[in-house]
């Protein structure tokens, strides 16, 4: 039956949940502005009532409460909105990467500069037409010569910064592959953590906001997925291959590729390969393996088929007499298959004698030669005879340009999902301060009035304990 001290517990009761109330308030507040931080809510219900319905209950006129506990502190979050979030943030980070890729693709070709290659090939065509026209000019075989040079210089560096461009994101790659096993292995690390504090029968919600912190990181990484299992531990898989189950984290590894120019070859530690549709590990593998190679493709079939075609003119022609000289080359022989990164104005050219210009010897006045070569530019060498080489280089300076068109829209166009997403999520999970500052002077009264009552209690038990059994006192 109850007794007067069970206003005592009571009213006890009450003070410690009001105030676990106020402290999981203050926490909300005090972390408003943490990223990734979850809203908590501290869930009252009335205690169990007095007494249980047992063979020995005294008579009492129905069951009595026991007062205000604190059954659970909740967290306010929702795997569908994480889901989602996470499919459009993975989307969103592989075309930013991309697009970023291209663009310093773009800005190396340097197309919409004054030194575009485009500008230099249109000045190395009229050098020969100007030279055809006056063939026995030194002036002019020096100025043909400087435009030789410069047209070959462009070549080669667009070639070099290229390849140190390939060299960066193969890099990045590897730094970003180094990233998703350390956020493997903590969110590894934080399911044993979790499973450990939900088999007491506790909350662990700042373990929880810190795994999916690491999640959300992962998502953008790799593209990665997760499904949080009845035992509280997150399963975390890329494309159907599992990254992290239980405490155990399946890691990826990265080893040189002979067969792609000792570039980092990624695979999953037992071997199978790794792929991956999302992510900016998905963005740089696209931009090293595909971007970039195309157009350093172009630039090679541009260097290679203007160097044969040149060389060929020119060894069939003839240079000023007396010397007459015929059979050399204007571009040195390639040695590499890396055609833009090799080509150069051969040596024999040092002395502008032996520039062709005469389809036969002894022909001071001849330029037949030199204008065959200015002709080249006409000649359908590319894309299996159906375009120049002016045309061929512009067209795929004209695929890059819409490549970074459609990346930079569709990265805009996933951030705009990802970011309405990440609102709905906020509406769901984040802290409002005027919620909170509600909430914090409801638990604060309610702790008053328990206060209060606590104080009438003790005032009864008082008269109780010194005023009974005293009469006339």
């Amino acid at each position: 039956m109850p007794t007067l001290f069970s206003g005592l517990n009571l009213a006890l009761r009450a003070l410690l949940s009001h105030q676990q109330a106020i402290q999981v308030t203050e926490h909300n507040v005090a972390n408003a502005a943490t990223p990734g931080y979850r809203r908590q809510e501290a869930v009252l219900a009335a205690g169990p009532p007095y007494a249980p319905p047992t063979l020995q209950r005294g008579t009492l006129a129905g069951q009595m409460g026991s007062g205000v506990v604190v059954e659970r502190v909740r967290r306010f979050s929702l795997e569908f909105f994480d889901g989602r979030y996470r499919r459009e943030i993975a989307d969103t980070q592989r075309w930013e990467v991309e697009r970023d890729a291209l663009r310093q693709v773009e800005s190396t070709l340097g197309e919409t500069t004054g030194d575009g290659l485009l500008p230099k090939l249109d000045a190395f065509w009229a050098g020969w037409q100007a030279l055809s026209a006056d063939p026995a000019s030194t002036a002019l075989r020096a100025d043909l010569r400087e435009r030789a040079r410069s047209l070959a210089d462009a070549l080669n560096r667009r070639a070099g910064a290229l390849n140190a461009l390939r060299a960066d994101q193969d890099l990045s790659l590897v730094q970003r592959v180094d990233e998703a096993n350390t956020l493997a292995s903590q969110v590894a690390r934080l399911n044993a953590e979790v499973m450990r504090v939900q088999s007491v029968g506790d909350q662990p919600n700042d373990l929880l906001d810190e795994r999916d912190r690491a999640m959300d990181r992962l998502a953008e990484l790799s593209g990665a997925v997760a499904y949080v299992e009845p035992s509280g531990a997150m399963l975390v898989s890329i494309e159907g291959h599992a990254l992290v189950v239980g405490d155990t984290a399946l890691q990826l590894a990265t080893s040189p590729n002979p067969a792609n120019g000792n570039l980092a070859r990624i695979a999953w530690a037992d071997g199978q390969a790794f792929n991956a549709a999302r992510g900016e590990i998905a963005g740089l593998l696209d931009a090293r393996d595909r971007v970039i190679p195309d157009q350093l493709a172009g630039l090679n079939a541009t260097a290679y088929n203007l160097a044969t075609r040149v060389n060929a003119l020119h060894q069939a022609g003839f240079g000023p007499p007396p010397a007459n000289a015929t059979g050399l080359e204007f571009f040195t022989a390639f040695t590499t298959t890396d055609y833009a990164l090799e080509i150069s104005v051969s040596a024999n050219i040092d002395n502008l004698a032996n520039i062709a210009t005469a389809a036969a010897a002894d022909s001071p006045g001849d330029g037949s030669a030199a204008l065959a070569i200015a002709n080249v530019q006409s000649e359908l060498l590319m894309n299996g005879g159906t375009a120049t080489l002016n045309q061929y280089y512009t067209g795929g300076v004209g695929t890059l340009g819409l490549e970074v068109k459609t990346a930079t829209a569709a990265a805009a166009d996933r951030q705009l999902v990802a970011d309405a997403l990440s609102q709905q999520r906020e509406s769901v999970s984040g802290v409002s301060l005027d919620e909170e500052a509600t909430h914090l002077l409801q638990s604060q009264r309610a702790y008053e009035a328990a206060a209060r009552l606590m104080t009438a209690v003790d005032e009864m038990v008082d008269r109780v304990i010194n005023g009974m059994g005293r009469v006339g006192l």
